[in-house]
């Protein structure tokens, strides 16, 4: 499918809702949004939710193509730089130093919410067998403690293809794409208008 086309069936599926409200989305808008909707499918798919109409191994093929691995390589200072491919984080190994010992552990990925009980907090602690690591500042940052990490290595998952004006789609989901992307729009559309509405009118 085109993505001319796809922008045509998503504006049939707005004016199917309210002709007057939504013929004034911009195609740009379309694909804007669609992009933001490959994102949040892609993730969705990762975590194996998805509807029983779509083809399972379809589906794992087009994960398949956005699989990669880095291999092993050294870091200093218990850091790295991330690559701006990564998507999202699958597997992540560190190479951890402890005194006269040292091999490979799993980690643990933290978000970067404050919490003032972390420390005290035994699940959310970074241990030389189980390392955490958060992302900062477009860096990959684990917190250490007693313990050095010199060597990472990962799985990640690629930013899915951008979806352009004048290109084509060849996803096995094109409709719930479709779907996603109207959602996205919608809910954009009723945001901008109550955030404009006076405040009373929103009470």
């Amino acid at each position: 499918m085109t993505v001319s086309k796809f922008i045509l069936d998503v504006q049939v599926k707005l004016n199917r809702l309210d002709t007057s409200s939504y013929e004034d989305v911009r195609p740009e808008e379309i694909v804007f949004f669609a992009n933001d909707s490959m994102k949040s499918l892609t993730l969705t798919f990762d975590m194996g939710v998805y509807s029983q109409l779509l083809d399972k191994l379809a589906i794992k093929t087009y994960l398949g193509s956005l699989d990669a691995i880095e291999p092993e390589f050294s870091i200093t200072g218990n850091k790295f730089p991330l690559n701006a491919k990564v998507f999202k984080f699958k597997d992540m190994e560190a190479y951890v130093t402890v005194g006269s010992e040292s091999g490979w552990m799993d980690t643990r990925f933290l978000n970067n919410s404050l919490n003032s009980t972390r420390e005290s907090n035994i699940f959310q602690r970074s241990f030389p067998d189980s390392p955490i690591y958060r992302v900062i500042d477009n860096k990959v940052k684990f917190e250490v403690n007693g313990f050095n990490v010199t060597k990472a290595r990962y799985e990640y998952l690629k930013y899915p293809e951008e979806i352009v004006e004048g290109g084509t789609l060849t996803f096995p989901f094109i409709s719930e794409l479709e779907d996603k992307t109207v959602t996205l729009i919608l809910e954009n559309l009723e945001g901008r208008r109550l955030g404009s509405q006076p405040q009373v009118a929103r009470t």
